[in-house]
């Protein structure tokens, strides 16, 4: 037996299902000091990095919301598609979910204005001299 648990020096994979929020996760109770003193932190979820397979191999793709058009993708591989709106929340929080980015919404709202998505968007033909 390994010390990562399993034969072959590989671990064993928790496939359990964590319930997380796409919208307002309140993080306020659990921070201290600071600039927290009496003040909302709310998150919203805006990617999503997905893992299917064991510890040793797999498959990674994504789930990421274009902010601009507060449309979510989801990409695998070459593949991008659109997720259904009304199919969100069973689509990305699954046990595949690996990695969970969120951003602080008065930061981003606050910022939003000044960002120039067109501009830092990256097009395939960007990627390729044609």
């Amino acid at each position: 037996m390994s010390m990562f648990g399993g034969g072959g020096g590989y671990g064993q994979k928790i496939d359990l299902e964590v319930d997380f929020p796409l919208e307002s996760l309140d993080l306020s109770k659990h921070v201290t000091g600071g600039q927290a003193q009496g003040e909302k932190l709310i998150y919203d979820l805006y990617a999503v990095s997905n893992h299917y397979g064991n510890m040793g191999f797999g498959h990674y793709t994504a789930y990421c919301q274009n902010p601009a058009a507060n449309q979510w993708y989801e990409f695998d591989d070459s593949r991008v598609t659109p997720v259904n709106p009304q199919m969100l929340k069973n689509t990305i929080c699954t046990n595949a979910a690996y990695n969970l980015f969120y951003r602080r919404r008065d930061l981003y709202e606050a910022n939003k204005a000044e960002l120039d998505f067109d501009k830092m968007a990256v097009r395939p033909d960007d990627l390729y001299d044609v």
